[in-house]
């Protein structure tokens, strides 16, 4: 195991009643736990385009390259949210329903996300 680092999780008592919960369902120690959720977000992180930004980079270098990496994410999060909606109206949701989930009209969701179209 290696070396031990103390921190502060600045959440309310609910949340972390709730995350200790989690935890034991899970059958971890606490410090188990937060050690993999800091390992899974630096290893999520090495595979971004702001992995990429170097301190002393220019900061408009280090702004597009941030601004690519938001790019990245919204591209990833739309495929996720086609899916769903896919799934919702082979479930028998409408594309209204789609649509008003989404807070877009119910016809930019049919076009943005039918695999028919």
């Amino acid at each position: 195991m290696p070396a031990s680092h103390l921190a502060r999780v600045a959440v309310d008592d609910a949340t972390w009643r709730q995350f200790r919960q989690i935890a034991l369902i899970r059958d971890r120690s606490i410090a188990a736990y937060l050690g993999a959720l800091v390992r899974d977000e630096l290893r999520r992180r090495r595979q971004r385009p702001v992995a990429a930004i170097v301190a002393d980079a220019p900061r408009e270098d280090q702004a597009l390259i941030a601004l690519r990496d938001v790019r990245a994410a919204i591209d990833e999060l739309d495929d996720i949210a086609g899916r769903l909606a896919r799934t919702a109206i082979d479930q028998g949701a409408s594309w209204q329903d789609v649509g008003s989930s989404l807070r877009i009209a119910p016809e930019a969701a049919e076009r943005a996300y039918d695999a028919r179209g």
